[in-house]
């Protein structure tokens, strides 16, 4: 069993999912012998947060994680490596990033767990106070993940079952490209003619689009490379594998570059994959929505662990009746959350957004309410609230049920070492 998570990925940057560049041949390859979800979405755009609803299966507030830097504290129940180890499996991951060190809790379960000897140290100039601070960040390219993946897969016992869980980083900034790989990819007039159709509003950060691009085929490379060492070592066909991202990336869509202050289809869409030992339904795209919290069951129905054994309480549910065809949706509504954030940044107070039907609200206490009718407007451009206040106030009633559920304003903020915050700043986290 291998999930590999694609930090910072969006979806429609992928060739997977018709982008008009091929990006990640490899992937729309993969695509054919796997079921497609055109339709996942993560419930929060932060890396700890939806990384611990991925192995929890519960929502951002129910966990509390909800901030990059804080931790997983008094959660009683088992995360899904402690599920498998339990049941004899042995486990492992590969982080790229610091983000997700050992200090977020994310290891419990897990025997092995690479979450140092980073080979680079990655620097993002910042202006601070008309100072220039230039902070280091740790982080290993996918090439040195796939090293340290094959290493330890040489080193477990072939006789027993494996989990493993592959972190890639490499679409996040600060990018760090590899001075070997050859970009396939520049700034043309094609390009940038699709980023003006398509509403990137920063044309100054062209390039770094066009640098997202290029590592996205870098990345896709090495999970080729990667999967060739399954295919040679006999693993391939006998694993079941996951590939998705945490959360995507504005990349100058509603004048954001990075993620995590907004919940736009942008920040919250994601790619997700799934290869069957068997083949199982290979080439079916499946539209119904779906999202992080669902993989953890979908993995333990597969592997016919119960509930009354698994003890997850989940509030995810099997992507496996969708597959069958049993099912044609999971839940009525997807629930996004976001991080609070503090007065005297660019956004304030809390946030909180639902995708029913056609129609999704994005809540907040100290901003501006939304409604849009994605089908008519994709790209989030115009508020519907004043329009169509009928489905406003029948959306905010079905958004406070889910606050209400979940606790949301009952999340108490933790204290994160400085060392950590430090090391957070680097890509405009605070951790506070």
């Amino acid at each position: 069993m291998i999930i590999i998570t694609l930090d910072t990925v969006r979806m429609d940057h992928l060739s997977l999912y018709d982008y008009f560049r091929p990006t990640t041949p490899f992937l729309s390859r993969l695509g054919a012998e796997s079921v497609v979800f055109n339709n996942a979405y993560t419930p929060i755009p932060h890396t700890v947060p939806a990384h611990t609803s991925l192995f929890t299966s519960h929502y951002p507030s129910e966990h509390k994680a909800l901030y990059n830097g804080w931790k997983l504290k008094d959660w009683n129940r088992p995360l899904l490596a402690e599920v498998l180890k339990q049941e004899g499996y042995q486990t492992g991951a590969v982080i790229a990033s610091m983000v997700l060190t050992h200090w977020c809790n994310l290891n419990r379960g897990f025997e092995f767990y690479q979450d140092q000897d980073f080979e680079h140290q990655v620097s993002m100039m910042k202006k601070k106070k008309k100072k220039k601070v230039n902070p280091d960040f740790n982080q290993r390219r996918a090439g040195e993940v796939v090293k340290w993946a094959e290493k330890w897969l040489n080193e477990i016992d072939r006789e027993r079952a494996f989990f493993l869980w592959l972190h890639f980083y490499d679409a996040h900034r600060p990018y760090d490209p590899d001075p070997n790989y050859p970009a396939p990819f520049q700034l043309d007039p094609e390009f940038t003619k699709y980023l003006e159709q398509n509403h990137y509003l920063i044309p100054a950060k062209y390039g770094e689009v066009n640098t997202y691009d290029n590592q996205l085929a870098y990345l896709d490379q090495n999970l080729e490379k990667f999967f060739q060492f399954l295919k040679d070592r006999g693993l391939l066909d006998q694993t079941l594998i996951i590939i998705t991202a945490d959360h995507g990336e504005g990349l100058g869509q509603h004048k954001l570059m990075s993620h995590g202050l907004y919940l736009y289809e942008d920040q919250v869409r994601i790619p997700l994959l799934i290869r069957f030992p068997d083949l199982a339904q290979a080439g079916t795209r499946i539209d119904a929505r779906v999202n992080l919290i669902d993989l953890a069951p979908t993995i333990l129905d597969f592997l016919q662990i119960p509930p009354r054994r698994n003890r997850m309480e989940a509030r995810g549910q099997s992507l496996l009746s969708l597959i069958s065809g049993g099912k044609k949706e999971l839940r009525p509504c997807e629930y996004f959350e976001r991080r609070w954030y503090e007065p005297k940044r660019r956004v304030k107070g809390r946030k909180a957004g639902a995708l029913c039907g056609e129609w999704k609200i994005i809540w907040a206490d100290e901003e501006e309410n939304e409604l849009y009718h994605l089908p008519g407007d994709p790209f989030e451009l115009t508020n519907a609230r004043d329009l169509e206040k009928k489905k406003f106030l029948e959306l905010e009633t079905e958004m406070k049920g889910y606050l209400d559920r979940v606790k949301f304003f009952s999340v108490q903020k933790q204290t994160v070492p400085k060392e950590i915050q430090d090391q957070l700043k680097a890509l405009g986290y605070t951790g506070k």
